[in-house]
Parts: C-alpha cells; sequence; structure tokens
C-alpha cells in the first residue's frame, strides 16, 4: 500500500487572503472568490518538490467524495465552473482525499474521522479517497484553530490577512520532516 506524507488544507485564510483580497479589489479585478494563484503555484511546487500530498479539509470541498472536489477545482481552475480560479488547477495532481463533512462541522473531528476511514473503520466511506494509502505523517494547515488535542503538534496555523508566508512553509516542512 501506498504511503503518503499529507497535508489538511484549509483554503480561505490559508490559499487565499485578506491581503489578496484587497490587492484585487484596488486592480479592479472583480472575479468572484480569490484564490490566489500564486498560492496555488507555490503549494504545487512544494508538493511536487517534497513528494506531499493534499487532503482537501476547507469548506471548498464540493460534495462529500474525492472525484467532486477534483473535478469541481478543474473545471474552477480552468474558468469553466461558477467560481473562475485560475490556478486552483495546479492543486489537483497532489489531491488524494477530502475530509467527509460531519455535523458538529469541527475541523480537527473531520480531520480524525478521515484517519478513521484511512484505517478501514469505516468501509462505506472510501470515496472520499483517491486510492486506498496509509499516512507516514502529517500536518494540518488551516486558519482556524479548532483541532483535537492530540492534532496540535501537527498544526500550523495561518493568518486570515497574509495566507500562507515563508515562515509557515518552514513549519511545515519541519512537521512532515522533509
Amino acid at each position: 500500500m501506498k504511503e503518503y506524507k499529507v497535508i489538511f488544507l484549509d483554503i480561505d485564510g490559508v490559499m487565499n487572503s485578506a491581503q489578496y483580497d484587497c490587492w484585487r479589489h484596488k486592480n479592479h479585478i472583480r472575479k468572484y472568490g480569490s484564490i490566489d494563484p500564486r498560492e496555488c503555484y507555490r503549494m504545487s511546487r512544494f508538493c511536487k518538490d517534497y513528494n506531499i500530498k493534499l487532503v482537501i479539509s476547507s469548506s471548498w470541498r464540493n460534495g462529500n467524495s474525492w472525484q467532486e472536489c477534483y473535478d469541481e477545482f478543474m473545471k474552477d481552475g480552468l474558468g469553466l465552473g461558477d467560481f473562475n480560479h485560475h490556478g486552483i488547477q495546479l492543486l489537483c495532481p497532489y489531491i488524494v482525499g477530502v475530509t467527509p463533512y460531519s455535523k458538529s462541522r469541527h475541523r480537527g473531528q473531520e480531520i480524525q474521522y478521515f484517519f478513521d476511514i484511512t484505517n478501514g473503520q469505516y468501509s462505506d466511506y472510501k470515496k472520499v479517497m483517491k486510492e486506498d494509502f496509509v499516512i507516514s505523517n502529517y500536518c494540518i494547515v488551516d486558519d482556524d484553530n479548532d483541532m483535537l488535542e492530540s492534532q496540535k503538534k501537527h498544526f500550523v496555523q495561518t493568518n486570515p490577512w497574509t495566507g500562507l508566508t515563508k515562515k509557515d512553509y518552514r513549519k511545515i516542512k519541519q512537521i512532515l520532516n522533509t
């Protein structure tokens, strides 16, 4: 079975930022949504350079399956979907899963649920993964801090004003031992 280092990736406040939103408005870029294409490029390069896979934990995940999320990201990234987020399709080759929604909407619980699925506890929910795999190490990247206590040492909290920074990438590398 394949073994992956995984980033559980949020979008708002991570792959986009209030700073980028201000720049877009100042420059009269009026597209709906605000994923920063530069961040998509940086994250895709980071995943490629360090052989890292992504599990989308953001509310941006569409539906409740890996395939639905992947298809929507591809459409949006190519300007064919509802949102026109050029650049997001750069992440698609690295996406191997999406966290399932929980009634509580507690991000840490949704991530734990994903771990339970990868460990075979809920075989009927395998649709949240592209393929069966083992997580060798992980990092959670989010601007909110609703993580379980056991996840905190794997957590990088971004500032929603700036989104991902070089300092955040260094922390991710340190957590993943890359």
